[in-house]
């Protein structure tokens, strides 16, 4: 698909297209605002946290709406989980991740979130396990096949050990299935309000997508230049970090091998657009 987009309106677009993503899914939890809510993909909240934090000042009220949310929800937010994944972005200040920070009196913006939205599975399985590391190791194993103590820790951000323990009490109660392949959840072991969330959303690793965005969004901040060589050469250096959180959502950003020099742009671009096209539910 090729594209006459320039390089202005990519650094726009994509700007653009991170804040309604974020919107959406903060929509979801309860924010007040005017964009439809995420109803495909399954919200995960320290995630969105850390990367609305890294988004900062790049839209003051979804920052001052996201605070506000914190401030009346707090109990839902894994702190260790969030701090893990905040490692991956730019530092942030720490009270808005905690919710300690005084919010302007007025008019509620934010509201309790309604747990049993299929898109808020997440908070779903923390109401029926507690705020615990084992909602999303069941969570994760909802949605993928299997895995070991190690994978599913470094997609979760979580500590390894605990994953290890509580997968090892799981098989030991019948709830997963230990193979070569790594540990798998019994079917009869998923609730049936959790089964019909699961077949109406979809998963995707929501940490690794939105450092990915993150790093690029920043990289283009960085790059005063809008000649499409030296913006190319940027998009070769970041590529491989964005390509396997693209790939997850079947879309692939283009090798740069047969794209010399700025013949790259518009691929890159065609393939970046496309993936938050998915992300957003859209038909690029």
């Amino acid at each position: 698909m090729a594209t006459a987009m320039s390089p202005k309106r990519f650094r726009a677009e994509l700007r653009e297209r991170l804040l309604e993503l974020h919107w959406r899914q903060w929509c979801a939890l309860g924010v007040a605002c005017q964009v439809e809510p995420e109803k495909h993909w399954v919200v995960d909240l320290e995630a969105l946290v850390a990367s609305t934090l890294a988004l900062g000042r790049e839209d003051m009220r979804l920052s001052k709406l996201a605070r506000e949310w914190l401030v009346l929800n707090r109990e839902w937010v894994s702190t260790p989980r969030l701090r893990r994944i905040g490692q991956a972005f730019a530092p942030a200040d720490d009270s808005v991740a905690s919710g300690t920070e005084p919010v302007a009196r007025g008019r509620a913006k934010a509201t309790r979130p309604v747990v049993t939205q299929p898109v808020l599975l997440q908070l779903q399985l923390r109401a029926l396990f507690g705020m615990d590391v084992r909602a999303d190791v069941f969570g994760y194993l909802l949605f993928n096949k299997d895995g070991n103590s190690s994978s599913i820790a470094r997609a979760l951000y979580v500590d390894q050990k605990r994953v290890y323990n509580v997968l090892e009490r799981w098989n030991t109660a019948g709830v997963v299935r230990r193979a070569p392949g790594g540990y798998s959840l019994v079917p009869d072991a998923v609730p049936a309000a959790v089964a019909q969330a699961r077949d109406e959303t979809e998963w995707v690793n929501w940490a690794a997508t939105h450092t990915a965005l993150d790093r690029l969004h920043k990289l283009l901040a960085k790059v005063a230049s809008d000649d499409p060589y030296v913006l190319s050469s940027l998009f070769r250096d970041v590529r491989a970090e964005l390509e396997p959180a693209a790939a997850a959502v079947g879309i692939h950003v283009a090798s740069a091998d047969r794209h010399p020099g700025a013949a790259y742009f518009v691929p890159f671009v065609d393939g970046v657009l496309a993936w938050l096209g998915r992300l957003l539910g859209r038909r690029e």
